[in-house]
């Protein structure tokens, strides 16, 4: 499955897969290599060219169980980009109640 290009998504991963903290190194090295290839046959760009590629083309689309490990790291690596993070913050900006003025009026008596 080897692309002969390194495969980048800058958008989701800018320090790269292995920096990322969510793929093993094995799984990032998968993605580096071969991840031009998994893209295209997912996307159906690419025509599978041998039995490995049309078996992970049905992993992935859900027609058999995602057994090989090209399969499993591209799902991962979808689970991750489609995922929504939510970030929490230990302070609020929101109000709920009335907001209380002081005027300077006030703050002379």
């Amino acid at each position: 499955m080897f692309s002969g290009q390194k495969f980048f998504d800058d958008k989701h991963f800018p320090k790269g897969f292995a920096r990322s903290g969510y793929f093993t190194i094995k799984e990032s090295q998968f993605l580096e290599t071969c991840g031009r290839t998994m893209k295209a046959l997912f996307e159906g760009t690419m025509v599978p060219q041998d039995e490995e590629q049309q078996k992970f083309i049905d992993e992935v689309n859900g027609r058999r169980a995602a057994e090989s490990q090209y399969a499993q790291c591209w799902l991962k690596y979808l689970k991750e980009i489609n995922h929504k993070h939510v970030v929490y913050n230990l302070c609020s900006t929101s109000r709920n109640g009335p907001v209380e003025d002081y005027s300077e009026a006030e703050a002379d008596e």
